[in-house]
């Protein structure tokens, strides 16, 4: 019979604890909820609207200002949600989550036939900075069989910390390679962008997922929820750590803000400011005081002659 303890002051209880207390979540990131997203079932098939907004910036950072605007003028988030057809073996293979972004696991950007099939330009990795330092030929897509002949990009991180720093120029080549394979600038409809990204890593579903939230985030200037909902849309075998989910949540923070300087800036310019006068210098003041008595003593000449403060007492 277990012996008696106090656990509820005067109170005893009949019960010991089988493990000791632990404060390791005092530790751990703060916990992410992400809801479910509002579907509308349209003839039985779950979808749903994303709300994006207009690309307002005018620098560079993250591609031709004109390129992404015209980009998210053209392309509405309307998604078609998958979980009523989503089948596990369908994780091994890769998805467009929009017309010219795709997102999987390594197997898929290994795939020649895939590739090749898909229109795929540009294969994007997604690695652990320690694994390629151990392993320099660690997911590198340009020895990959498929990537004869296409583009290829890297974006290696470690820890949550190294996100952010090196995010925004691997968002700009992902834009700066779709405005180089549009037949017609800038694009009236996404169709007119022949290039096609894949995002991966080695599953599939976590670092990669993480990449192209933030890119949607950054182009598109969606929340992280909603960029997690349009991923999971198309790809339902996505999962995405609290930390990362923290760090997207950071990032959401960051580009609102670029986004809100932007909208002050381009208000401010719109504003035509009044010209302050210049400040005249000691010359200036001296040439028109004295022209102005000149003028004064050529209007009066003829009525006032002056008077001559000595007089000649000889003459």
């Amino acid at each position: 019979m277990a012996a008696s303890s106090n656990y509820g002051g005067d109170r005893m209880t009949p019960y010991v604890q089988s493990f000791p207390y632990s404060d390791k979540r005092l530790f751990e990131p703060p916990r992410v909820q992400i809801p479910p997203p509002a579907l509308d079932y349209q003839h039985g098939r779950p979808t749903f609207r994303v709300s994006s907004t207009s690309f307002g910036q005018m620098s560079g950072i993250y591609g031709d200002p004109t390129f992404l605007r015209a980009l998210t003028a053209c392309y509405n988030l309307n998604m078609r949600h998958t979980m009523l057809s989503w089948q596990y073996e369908m994780r091994r293979t890769a998805q467009a989550i929009v017309p010219f972004l795709f997102l999987g696991p390594s197997s898929a950007a290994k795939d020649p036939e895939f590739v090749k099939r898909t229109g795929i330009t540009l294969l994007v990795a997604v690695r652990n900075t320690t694994s390629v330092r151990t392993r320099p030929a660690f997911l590198d897509p340009a020895l990959f069989p498929s990537s004869e002949g296409i583009s290829t990009l890297t974006f290696d991180f470690d820890s949550p910390y190294d996100f952010i720093p090196n995010l925004r120029p691997i968002v700009r080549a992902m834009n700066d390679h779709l405005a180089a394979t549009c037949i017609r600038t800038p694009p009236k409809d996404v169709s007119d962008i022949k290039g096609k990204i894949l995002v991966f890593c080695e599953s599939g579903n976590d670092r990669s997922t993480v990449l192209v939230a933030a890119y949607l985030m950054a182009t598109f200037g969606i929340s992280a929820v909603s960029a997690i909902h349009i991923i999971q849309s198309q790809r339902f075998s996505i999962t995405t750590s609290d930390e990362m989910k923290n760090v997207l949540l950071d990032w959401q923070e960051i580009v609102k803000a670029e986004r809100q300087v932007a909208a002050g800036q381009q208000q401010a310019s719109s504003f035509v400011l009044p010209q302050r006068p210049v400040k005249r210098n000691i010359d200036h003041v001296y040439d028109n005081d004295d022209a102005g008595l000149d003028s004064q003593q050529s209007g009066n000449l003829e009525v006032r002659e002056g008077v001559a403060p000595f007089a000649d007492v000889a003459g």
